[in-house]
């Protein structure tokens, strides 16, 4: 065991010299048995709300419920939105001018790069244009012309 630290016991010994001049009003130690005996018989405090719902409540359904409710308004308020998007008739991109000139084709460039279109000239390969040219036909080499039934 170890010994006790010497500065601990002094400032346990003036504590208690403090309370020894301490002491109760008069007559607390009489009614002190009868105040005792009606705190027991007192029916114990209601608990508050807050109390009540940490004793019922289930922190992860509760999570899971806050989570739904967010989720639930979040698609209410893009559904609402995406109506008055719908209910506005807003133009689509690109047609909101009377006459629009297409990007880069007044100025013979890619749109606003300033760089030069190259017009290739080259074609698609001939397999493309005409499918199966150049391409002999052969007959199938087939030993009858039954078709097999099981037994």
């Amino acid at each position: 065991m170890t010994d006790p630290d010497p500065t601990e016991f002094d400032k346990l010994q003036k504590l208690l010299a403090s309370k020894k001049k301490e002491k109760p009003e008069d007559g607390f130690f009489d009614r002190f048995s009868d105040r005792v005996l009606t705190r027991l018989e007192e029916p114990a405090p209601r608990p508050t709300l807050w109390e009540r719902l940490n004793d019922q409540v289930d922190p992860f359904r509760a999570a899971a419920a806050i989570f739904a409710m967010l989720i639930g308004v979040g698609v209410w308020y893009g559904l609402n939105e995406g109506s008055h998007l719908a209910e506005t008739g807003l133009e689509p991109l690109g047609q909101a001018e009377a006459n629009p000139e297409p990007l880069g084709q007044g100025l013979d460039a890619l749109a606003g790069s300033s760089l030069p279109l190259t017009k290739s000239k080259a074609e698609p390969p001939r397999i493309l244009m005409n499918p199966g040219a150049g391409l002999a036909t052969r007959p199938a080499k087939a030993s009858s012309n039954t078709v097999h039934t099981p037994k």
